[in-house]
């Protein structure tokens, strides 16, 4: 899955708890109805949860257990800062999910792994790094960059 649809989920949740006045409780217990609603989004999607069990707890006091993970409430950001706390509920739905659409590796350190080609892309990555070299030089040999050096 990629961020975006992380996001979705995110502010689906948010909007639910903002409408039924459900971050007014207990963070620790809010927290809790969150991974409840995280459970129910994630039922038409190909994710499924890692984690049997999170515990929310104030500091890290001890080690996570097997099939378990700890976090620390103090690090989770305020519901009243939206943006934010949309933000830190993707990424986490994103460390505790698996599954899902993967993403290509990318083709070419410079090209992002969304962008599809009909021929090889290093033969026209070679064609653009030949010609760098020239172009430069001759920006530097333009009048334009004379003009540019006598303005300064």
């Amino acid at each position: 899955m990629t961020m975006p649809q992380y996001l979705k989920i995110a502010e689906n949740i948010y909007r639910k708890f903002q409408k039924n006045d459900q971050f007014m409780i207990d963070k620790q217990d809010c927290l809790n109805l969150v991974i409840k609603q995280i459970r129910k989004e994630l039922i038409d999607t190909d994710l499924k949860l890692i984690y049997n069990y999170i515990e929310f707890v104030e500091g890290f006091k001890e080690p996570a257990k097997d099939g378990r993970i700890s976090l620390d409430i103090s690090l989770i950001p305020s519901y009243k800062h939206k943006d934010e706390f949309v933000l830190w509920l993707a990424g986490f739905i994103e460390k505790i999910t698996e599954g899902g659409v993967k993403r290509l590796p990318p083709l070419h350190k410079d090209i992002p792994p969304e962008f599809t080609f009909q021929s090889d892309p290093n033969i026209i990555l070679d064609i653009r790094n030949e010609h760098s070299g020239e172009r430069i030089v001759s920006y530097f040999r333009s009048d334009d960059f004379a003009e540019e050096v006598k303005g300064i």
